[in-house]
């Protein structure tokens, strides 16, 4: 039984930990924890996105929690007419419809085109 305890507990400083291509956390409020991904600077300024430091803990200094949209670049579908955006799936695309191979990260992570 000890020994599982001590398992489990030495598991918990993993659980504050976002990974690369993962969810921001940490300091990220608002759009920044909703829609953000912690990636390297050098990946979110070549997506033209904008990126926070704090949202991303425990990561490589390079990885910072990042969002990319036409409010603070050319977001995801810059030669496509109307708003765009790099999002979790999970949030949904209401109004819009999903372009592949647009944003950073996995299959869970995409362009809304609205």
């Amino acid at each position: 039984m000890h020994l599982i305890s001590v398992l489990a507990l030495s598991l918990l400083p993993l659980a504050a930990h976002a990974t690369v291509n993962g969810h921001c956390s940490g300091t990220a409020t608002g759009l920044y924890l909703k829609e953000g991904i912690c990636i390297s600077t050098s990946k979110c300024n070549d997506y033209g996105g904008q990126y926070i430091t704090g949202g991303c803990p425990n990561d490589p200094n390079d990885i910072k929690c990042c969002r990319i949209d036409e409010a603070i670049g050319d977001g995801c579908a810059p030669n496509n007419a109307g708003y765009s955006y790099c999002t979790w799936t999970a949030n949904g695309c209401s109004g819009g419809s999903w372009l592949n191979n647009r944003c950073p990260g996995g299959d869970n992570y995409k362009c809304c085109k609205i």
